[in-house]
């Protein structure tokens, strides 16, 4: 009986698929907070590192069934040179007004089953601020 019973559990264990991947609807408008970092150096506590902290609403539009637009919304940028992790990020706003053009621009993507597939930006976007 016991060994009907480890059977039945382990075969509805593996017959059980749990779809994580968010859904979105067709014409709605998806609004996120987004931060990134990217930086540089050993990620070790009182060791010098440097890098970019990004903040920015996200828009994520659902065009159609398998095809979104993201657009950042009011990115600001951050840099961070010192020793890990006791100096803060300082704002960096040269860096932010000359990418935020860049940062802005919506970027059409297809999307499906919790999979990005093929990403269309204009020529202007460099792949750096593409990556962010």
């Amino acid at each position: 009986m016991r060994v009907l019973v480890l059977a039945f559990t382990v075969a509805l264990v593996a017959g059980y698929q749990a779809n994580l991947a968010p859904e979105f609807a067709t014409g709605k408008t998806y609004i996120y907070k987004y931060e990134a970092f990217i930086m540089g150096g050993l990620p070790e506590e009182g060791l010098a590192r440097a890098g970019v902290k990004v903040i920015s609403k996200v828009h994520v539009i659902a065009a159609a069934a398998d095809t979104f637009v993201l657009k950042l919304v009011d990115p600001e940028i951050f840099e961070y040179s010192g020793i890990w992790p006791k100096d803060a990020f300082i704002p960096a706003t040269k860096l932010t007004s000359a990418l935020a053009a860049q940062l802005s621009t919506p970027i059409k993507f297809q999307y499906a089953n919790g999979v990005v597939g093929q990403v269309f930006a204009p020529a202007g976007v460099s792949e750096t601020v593409l990556n962010v």
